[in-house]
C-alpha cells in the first residue's frame, strides 16, 4: 500500500495489520482473544471520527480470516444504504448463506450505523438473532445513543478515545518521513492541535499543507490551509474586543475574518477555547460563552455572518458595561 502513490494518503498510510493500530490494545486483545477462543460475540465499537474504529475491525479480520476475508466479510456504510430494504436484502441474504469448505463465523462490518432508521435498526435486530449460529455482526457508529438499546444489548461495546497527543505526534513525523516532507516543529504541534485527535483529519491536512508548500510546511503554512486563525491573531482579536469600541471591533474581527478566509463558526470555536485560559471572573466567563453557543446554532442555521459578528462583539461590550458598572459600585 505505501508504495501506491496515487492514492490518499489516508488510505495510503492505513494500518492493515493490527501491531499497526496505535492506541486502541484494549479492544484489539480483547477481540482476539474471544476469536481465539471461539466466543466472538456481535461488537459494537463507537466514538469520535478518525479514531480507527473501521481500521481495527479490518485488520482483526484480515487476522482472522486469512486469505479468505473478502470471501466471510461484508462491509456496508449505512449512511449510504440506511433502508430497511438492504437489511432485508443485501444483509440477511450474506448472512443466510453457506460458505462451503470454510469453517468460523462470518463477519457482517456495518460503519455508521447511527445513521440507520429506526425500522432498518428493528429490522436487523431480527436478522442478528435468526443468524447468529454463523454470522457476526460488527456495528460501527459515533453516537451509541443513537443506536436502538434492542440493539446495543445484543453487542460488547468498545468506546474508541480520540488519540493522544504524543501518539498522533508519531504518527504525523512517521507519514511525513516517508513522504520527505520538511515538518517543522512548531507545524507539527498546529497539525495535532487542529485534529484534536482525529489521525484521519491529521493526515488530510498534512497532504494538503504538502500540496501548497512541498519545501516547508510551518505554522503559518498549517493555519492558512485549514482555515483556522492563528493564536496570535486569536490574542490580537481578544485584545481588541476588551479595549476598542463596538464600531472598531467589528471593523478589526471583520478584516482578519476576511483577510484570511476565516469562517466566523472557526473564529468563535477558537474564542471559545482562548477564553478558558485568560483571567476572568467565572459569571463572566459564563455570559461570553453563552452568547458564543446560541452564535454557532444561529450560524448551523444559515444566520448572517456579519449580523452574528455584530452580537458576538456586542457580547463583549455588555461584559465591560458591566464590569465598569461592578468597579463603580465598590
Amino acid at each position: 500500500m505505501a508504495n501506491c502513490s496515487t492514492l490518499p494518503w489516508v488510505e495510503k498510510y492505513r494500518p492493515t495489520t493490527c501491531d499497526d493500530i496505535s492506541d486502541q490494545t484494549n479492544a484489539i486483545e480483547t477481540v482476539l482473544r474471544l476469536v481465539n477462543k471461539k466466543q466472538l460475540p456481535h461488537l459494537l465499537f463507537y466514538g469520535p471520527p478518525g479514531t480507527g474504529k473501521t481500521s481495527t475491525i479490518l485488520a482483526i479480520a484480515r487476522a482472522y480470516f486469512g486469505d479468505k476475508a473478502g470471501q466471510m466479510t461484508l462491509e456496508l456504510n449505512a449512511s449510504d444504504d440506511r433502508g430497511i430494504e438492504v437489511v432485508r436484502n443485501e444483509i440477511q441474504s450474506f448472512a443466510s448463506s453457506q460458505r462451503f469448505f470454510s469453517t468460523g463465523y462470518k463477519l457482517v462490518i456495518l460503519d455508521e450505523c447511527d445513521s440507520m432508521t429506526k425500522d432498518a435498526q428493528f429490522a436487523l435486530r431480527r436478522v442478528m438473532e435468526r443468524y447468529t449460529r454463523h454470522t457476526r455482526f460488527c456495528l460501527i457508529g459515533n453516537y451509541a445513543s443513537k443506536i436502538i438499546p434492542a440493539l446495543q444489548s445484543r453487542c460488547m461495546k468498545f468506546r474508541f478515545s480520540p488519540f493522544q497527543s504524543a501518539i498522533a505526534q508519531r504518527r504525523i513525523i512517521f507519514i511525513s518521513e516517508s513522504e520527505g516532507l520538511k515538518l517543522t516543529p512548531e507545524g507539527l504541534m498546529a497539525i495535532v492541535k487542529i485534529a484534536r485527535g482525529d489521525l484521519r483529519r491529521a493526515c488530510n491536512l498534512l497532504q494538503s499543507c504538502a500540496l501548497m508548500r512541498a519545501d516547508l510546511i510551518d505554522e503559518n503554512v498549517v493555519y492558512s490551509v485549514a482555515g483556522r486563525p492563528r493564536p496570535s491573531d486569536i490574542d490580537d482579536a481578544i485584545i481588541s474586543l476588551l479595549n476598542d469600541d463596538l464600531r472598531e471591533g467589528i471593523r478589526k474581527i471583520w478584516q482578519l475574518m476576511k483577510g484570511n478566509g476565516i469562517s466566523l463558526a472557526d473564529f468563535s470555536a477558537c474564542l471559545a477555547e482562548k477564553l478558558q485560559e485568560i483571567h476572568l471572573p467565572s459569571n463572566m466567563r459564563a455570559l461570553i460563552i453563552s452568547n458564543l453557543a446560541d452564535i454557532e446554532v444561529a450560524l448551523s442555521q444559515v444566520a448572517s455572518e456579519r449580523f452574528q459578528l455584530q452580537a458576538l462583539v456586542s457580547a463583549f461590550m455588555i461584559l465591560k458595561a458591566r464590569t465598569c458598572d461592578t468597579t463603580h459600585v465598590d
